[in-house]
């Protein structure tokens, strides 16, 4: 199939948690797959690192969370968006026309 892009990188999400801490969201598709990647900054460190990954695809009906750093407990989706809701916009439903004829 040539011709078609599997990859799509979508805007990113900045929070301002306060402090000098930010959250930073960013969603890829790839092929079937969505990946959304959860990034903070620690106002001593001054670029953002990893948080964790969130992990979906075409056939599952649920987002699976995985943690990287501490404080980042594997959350149901829902727990992790009540705490921040800016980040919902990373989490919605893909089109799978999208997969099948690109974008």
């Amino acid at each position: 199939m040539e011709g078609t892009n599997h990859v799509i990188v979508r805007d990113a999400v900045v929070i301002d948690e306060g402090g000098g801490y930010f959250m930073r969201g960013t969603r890829v598709d790839i092929g079937a797959f969505s990946i959304v990647v959860i990034e903070v900054m620690h106002p001593n460190y001054g670029y953002f690192s990893d948080y964790m990954i969130w992990v979906n695809s075409l056939h599952v009906e649920k987002w699976k969370s995985i943690p990287i750093f501490r404080g980042s407990e594997e959350f149901t989706l829902e727990e992790f968006l009540s705490k921040h809701p800016e980040f919902k916009p990373l989490f919605g439903k893909r089109d799978p026309a999208e997969v099948v004829f690109g974008n």
